[in-house]
């Protein structure tokens, strides 16, 4: 533990949002965290006012509410692995934030459209990479058979089934909002230890991609003709950290992927993991090496668990489930919630 840590208060990012994805980069921030003392709602970020100095990792998609961007002057950041969405960019340039920018930067951007629209507008900024990239395997859990797909369509899903012996199972990293966010880190251990016991993975989700990455889980990054995701700014400056494959591609060559010895992940991220870990523990003073995944549990068993925890979860149909249904739940229960902020999917 850092010699001075008594003295600081430690922060994490929280959310409300249908994308579990969100709280595998607040998991990726507590590997460099000697404990959390405090979290802080994303899309409510300068309402928070901690009693004394919190440090705070701010890797993250920013954001639905660019008006509260700015942190309390109590926080001390670190700017680093963060994505700037277009429609809030022009919200973002303010005198504010602009400020604030500079004097915390440069900015540590996961993308490299991020970082070359910060350059353009005249703030001192870098290309870091995902923290999720520094997420750390535990050898004690063993790979498993199965394969997985996440949040791809049920044709692909069927096609994927018909090349392989192997079982198949297809999630998404969607769910509903009606979780605390206790339970909303729990769930993303649960589908970390899946991505970590895999036999191969097949998605176009970065949160999901990276952390393959970080556990050597084979990896498939599947372009889908209508969303050509590896193209689109949220990907820029990661294209050669993975195995990728387009639809036409895909189906015009049954051979084009070798599911029951799928080839190993390219290695061109570990520099940037390195630089990330590196800048993450000059920070906090604390670097855990330790996995925060434990290896004593089966993950779907303990899905069916928390999934039953609540009657009042159930009511609100807080399962697992294709996106078109899902999209039906959030806007018949989630509008209707009170804090119906964060619904970055």
């Amino acid at each position: 533990m850092t010699k001075n840590a008594d003295k600081v208060n430690y922060g994490i990012i929280k959310y409300q949002s249908i994308n579990i994805g969100d709280e595998i980069q607040s998991i990726a921030q507590m590997r460099f965290l000697p404990r959390v003392d405090y979290s802080f709602y994303r899309e409510r970020l300068s309402k928070h006012t901690p009693p004394k100095h919190t440090k705070l990792i701010m890797n993250a998609w920013w954001t639905h509410s660019p008006k509260y961007f700015v942190p309390d002057k109590n926080i001390e950041p670190l700017l680093i692995s963060m994505h700037f969405c277009p429609p809030a960019r022009k919200e973002l340039m303010n005198k504010k934030t602009r400020e604030f920018l500079i004097k915390h930067g440069p900015v540590g951007c996961r993308d490299k459209n991020t970082e070359k629209y910060l350059l353009e507008n005249g703030i001192p900024a870098y290309y870091s990479g995902c923290l999720t990239l520094t997420l750390e395997k535990n050898p004690k859990i063993k790979r498993g058979d199965f394969i997985l797909t996440v949040d791809l369509p049920e044709y692909i899903q069927r096609e994927i089934e018909s090349r392989t012996s192997r079982p198949v199972y297809h999630i998404s990293r969607l769910l509903s909002p009606a979780f605390s966010a206790e339970q909303r880190l729990e769930i993303a251990k649960l589908m970390l230890h899946l991505y970590h016991k895999a036999h191969c993975i097949i998605s176009p989700r970065l949160h999901v991609a990276n952390p393959a990455l970080a556990f050597d889980t084979p990896f498939l990054f599947f372009n889908t003709i209508d969303k050509n995701e590896i193209a689109t700014s949220r990907y820029q400056g990661a294209e050669s950290y993975y195995n990728i494959v387009n639809e036409r591609d895909f189906f015009a060559n049954k051979k084009i992927y070798d599911f029951e010895n799928p080839p190993q992940n390219p290695k061109e991220h570990l520099k940037v993991k390195e630089e990330l870990i590196k800048k993450c523990s000059d920070f906090t003073g604390y670097n855990n090496t330790a996995s925060l995944l434990n290896e004593n549990i089966e993950p779907l068993a303990e899905f069916i668990k928390l999934l039953k925890y609540s009657p009042a979860v159930n009511k609100k149909s807080a399962y697992f489930l294709p996106p078109h249904i899902l999209f039906t739940i959030f806007l018949k229960k989630f509008l209707l919630r009170k804090e119906k902020y964060d619904f970055d999917y």
